[in-house]
């Protein structure tokens, strides 16, 4: 099943399975997996060659743009899926809204990732962990996150002036100019 595909309709009731990856993450995947994988004896992985390749965790090392898509589409799918099958509790679920929250995104590529290879896993280790762990712990995170009210009121992000304030030009001078200032005197002393 491709990304692009629509899910079929479940009997109500029916266990769904964990969304499948598309092909562009598989082969993302893939090409992690073979920067990783042993060498014969005296070769060696040379410095760096993995550090480009995309992460399909995280989401912002995905700069292709048909797998950056391939992934959000991925993670609309888990959160139906989570929702569905996981979530009795309203407070506990994923809200609609996910994909402008940063810190859910960022969250549930990393909650996603552990699901995908803990169903890749060859004993149930994993998975338990997984309940037990990360979904429980993904999901405390994004309730404080959120705070109170979050399906009411969409709001903007917080500490939006703080924001922009850190990032204006005086302000990213004066932080480079203690850097410098620092590691000059670092240096010398």
């Amino acid at each position: 099943m491709t990304t692009d595909e629509p899910r079929r309709p479940t009997p109500e009731g029916c266990l769904r399975d964990f969304p499948d990856i598309g092909e562009r993450i598989r082969a993302a995947y893939l090409n992690l997996w073979l920067a990783g994988a042993p060498r014969e004896q005296g070769q060696s992985q040379p410095p760096g060659v993995a550090d480009d390749l995309p992460r399909p965790w995280d989401l912002a090392t995905c700069h292709d743009p048909q797998l950056r898509r391939e992934v959000w589409q991925w993670l609309d799918k888990v959160v139906d899926w989570i929702n569905t099958e996981y979530a009795w509790v309203v407070d506990g679920m994923i809200p609609a809204c996910w994909y402008e929250h940063r810190h859910v995104v960022h969250d549930l590529g990393t909650l996603a990732d552990q699901r995908l290879r803990a169903a890749a896993a060859l004993n149930s280790d994993d998975l338990e962990a997984w309940q037990r762990y990360c979904l429980p712990s993904f999901v405390e995170r994004m309730r404080t996150r959120l705070g109170p009210g979050w399906d009411h009121d969409h709001k903007e992000v917080p500490g939006r002036t703080r924001i922009l304030r850190y990032r204006a030009t005086e302000s990213v001078r004066a932080r480079r100019a203690w850097f410098d200032t620092e590691v000059k005197e670092r240096a010398a002393g």
